[in-house]
Formats: structure tokens, C-alpha cells, sequence
């Protein structure tokens, strides 16, 4: 897994992370692989996310691991009574969720590996344009 329980240990005690899923691994395993597919859909047209999220141990881009485990934190403080979410846990989540938009938008770059075109090996990117509708002088 791209996350380990280790990667938890800065933010959250192993025995508060326990509890709040009630010593099930399946609750843990589940959010993990809800918070990769949210990091994923806003990689995926840049960069190569199977490399990425293959990558173990130190070759991990940390600051993603770190987004992951805000998401993951996130989504499994909503399971608690009253969806009482840790304000702390709240900014950290908005901050991840801003932060992943701008790298969707082009605005903050990532050291990872690039998607590339398997034919050419060229780095590939989904281009996107659009325009207004057209203004009347009416």
C-alpha cells in the first residue's frame, strides 16, 4: 500500500486511530483506497499515477503520503457520532483538497514522473480550451 501505519504517526496516536475505527482494518483499508482514488483523479492528467502510486518506502513523494493521510484522517473522523471533525483535521483536508486543485490546474508542480505516450515516450498531457459565449453589442 502507498500508505503505511507508520505514515499516520506525525499526526494522529496509534491507539486514538485505533479507536476511532474500532479495531477494524477493513474501515482503514477502505478509506485508504478512497483517499488514493481522490489523489489519483487529480494527478491523472499530468502525471504517471500507476508509477507513483507503485512507488514504496523512501521513493514515495512525501508530501503526497502526507495529502493521503489528511484525506484518509477525514474521511474516517465523518464516521464519528455527530461527524465531529477535528478542527485541526478540517483545515488540513481543505488545505490538501486547495493544494491538489492547483496542481490539476497547472499552478503548483510535483516532482513525480510524467504520464508519458507509450508509443513515443514523449510526455503527454490532456490539453484543454474553451472560450465565452459570444458578447452582443445589444
Amino acid at each position: 500500500m502507498f500508505i503505511t501505519k507508520d505514515d499516520y504517526l506525525p499526526q494522529i496516536k496509534q491507539n486514538n486511530l485505533e479507536s476511532m475505527i474500532q479495531a477494524n482494518p477493513a474501515i482503514l483499508t477502505s478509506a485508504e483506497a478512497m483517499a488514493l482514488d481522490t489523489l489519483k483523479s487529480y494527478l491523472f492528467d499530468r502525471y504517471d499515477t500507476a508509477k507513483i502510486f507503485a512507488a514504496t518506502g523512501t521513493e514515495r513523494n512525501m508530501h503526497l503520503v502526507q495529502c493521503g493521510v489528511n484525506l484518509v484522517l477525514h474521511l474516517i473522523y465523518q464516521r464519528l457520532p455527530n461527524h465531529r471533525i477535528a478542527p485541526h483535521v478540517e483545515a488540513a483536508y481543505n488545505e490538501t483538497i486547495n493544494f491538489l486543485e492547483r496542481v490539476a490546474d497547472g499552478k503548483n508542480g510535483l516532482d513525480l514522473p510524467r504520464r508519458t505516450n507509450p508509443k513515443t515516450g514523449e510526455s503527454q498531457q490532456t490539453f484543454r480550451w474553451g472560450s465565452e459565449k459570444k458578447r452582443s453589442l445589444i
